[in-house]
């Protein structure tokens, strides 16, 4: 029996439903082939918003998944849908998603550079600031919010409570907000739009080379976090308007 996976949303959200699929295929013996129904891209060209959500595109490519895809799944299928954004979603098959969420892509020449710099750190700490459709439409913001610098703030004191002399590496795709609200005296690197090529996974695979996070309340930089197994990691104490961050985060990793 073909179990079929509701992929949406962006890259970070495609992750969780992939991993809750390949456990769902190992927990129940009658499901024997996992395919992804990517239906919900097919509207692309229309900028579809779905649940606060822009259209975009099928994203795990860039992690080697192969694209063993039916459009939509048939009338009368077994089809999981949801979001899934728990480690306990998919806790019995944890090394195996390791193991597959591996990057198959050439980066640029920019992020190459900045993944050899965090190589030359001591202490890497990646910060991930998420903005950009939080702030700009209306219903991703009544949903999730957004953090602000008094997060940032706490999230800095408490890093630096523990590791004295890290280099920070902020990124997001609101560098100008990052650089006029994240401060700190220690060593700092703004990561833009320049590293974050190949569908949006730039960045992502830049925090998966940090030794500590400061994460958004975001799949994109939750996944950045579990995926370097982070020493450290802080987030917020609210995920969204409706769920805290203990809903989401890791037992170990801090809510502020």
């Amino acid at each position: 029996m073909i179990l079929y996976v509701y992929l949406q949303g962006g890259l970070g959200n495609q992750m969780f439903q992939y991993a809750a699929g390949v456990s769902a295929l190992k927990e129940y013996p009658q499901f024997t082939e996992l395919r992804l129904d990517s239906s919900f891209y097919q509207n692309q060209e229309r900028k579809i918003i779905v649940n606060g959500l822009t259209g975009r595109g099928y994203d795990l490519d860039i992690l080697n998944i192969k694209h063993n895809t039916a459009e939509d799944a048939p009338e009368g299928a077994t089809l999981l849908q949801g979001w899934f954004q728990n480690l306990k979603e998919f806790e019995n098959v944890v090394d195996e998603i390791k193991e597959q969420f591996t990057f198959s892509v050439e980066f640029s020449e920019e992020t190459k550079n900045v993944e050899e710099q965090i190589s030359n750190v001591e202490t890497p700490v990646a910060i991930h600031v998420r903005r950009g459709d939080y702030v700009t439409n209306p219903t991703a913001f009544a949903h999730h919010g957004v953090l602000d610098k008094a997060y940032y703030d706490r999230a800095i004191k408490l890093m630096e409570s523990k590791y004295p002399d890290p280099h920070y590496f902020v990124f997001s795709e609101d560098v100008e907000w990052c650089m006029e609200n994240i401060k700190t005296d220690k060593q700092i690197t703004f990561v833009g739009s320049e590293c974050n090529d190949i569908k949006d996974s730039g960045h992502l695979y830049l925090m998966t080379k940090c030794k500590n996070h400061i994460i958004a309340n975001s799949s994109y930089s939750w996944w950045g976090a579990f995926l370097g197994n982070s020493e450290f990691t802080i987030g917020p104490e609210r995920w969204n308007r409706e769920a805290s961050g203990s809903d989401h985060m890791l037992e170990e990793w801090v809510k502020l």
